[in-house]
């Protein structure tokens, strides 16, 4: 657990960086969550989820394997939101991307492209992955072309698989492989390795 408020970075873009999320985040966590238009796009239809819910989330982030950050803006120190591997699969080399931009203010600016970006290099050069995978909900058109800027692919779809305000909307399969991205331009990306 963080007793401090101060965050340090772990991951630092040109927009954003990823650092560990704080107990105080948790309240805007809560705020993010519990509102339905995010958790719709998020794939998670009338899921509203209360404070206790988030606390629970935020006492397990350091349990298991999947790797957690905070979403933030490098100019304001403000986090905007959450990005997730979680079923890491070492074996295999796999794992599945989640994030969320629960700051709507911060929606279609390219922070959620960057910060995929940020984590499929973490993924790649520090976890060893091969492949990242995420899916997202059809109708969820902002967050496919976030997606695609950050070098994911379409690579499936599961036709009809989520119900909305009774419509069927398919459900998207995107991927990325450590081949898609050269490999000369992951230590450079990261900016912490000498690889040459």
């Amino acid at each position: 657990m963080e007793s401090s408020n101060r965050r340090v970075a772990v991951l630092t873009g040109e927009r954003v960086v990823l650092s560990h999320v704080l107990r105080s985040d948790v309240p805007q966590c809560a705020r993010w969550f519990a509102d339905l238009e995010l958790t719709a796009y998020l794939g998670m239809h009338g899921t509203s989820l209360r404070y206790e819910q988030e606390e629970q989330w935020f006492n397990r982030l350091n349990e298991g394997d999947d790797r957690t950050f905070a979403i933030v803006v490098r100019d304001s120190d403000s986090m905007i939101g959450t990005v997730t591997l979680s079923a890491i699969n070492h074996l295999h080399g796999i794992a599945e991307l989640g994030i969320a931009i629960g700051d709507k203010l911060a929606w279609g600016q390219g922070y959620g492209s960057e910060a995929a970006r940020l984590m499929v290099e973490y993924g790649f050069v520090f976890l060893n992955l091969h492949t990242i995978h995420l899916w997202h909900v059809a109708f969820n058109q902002r967050g496919h072309r976030a997606y695609l800027r950050a070098g994911f692919r379409q690579a499936g779809v599961l036709r009809g698989a989520s119900q909305f305000n009774g419509q069927r909307y398919d459900r998207i399969l995107m991927d990325i492989t450590r081949d898609d991205v050269p490999s000369s331009q992951l230590p450079r990306m990261i900016g912490q390795l000498d690889c040459e």
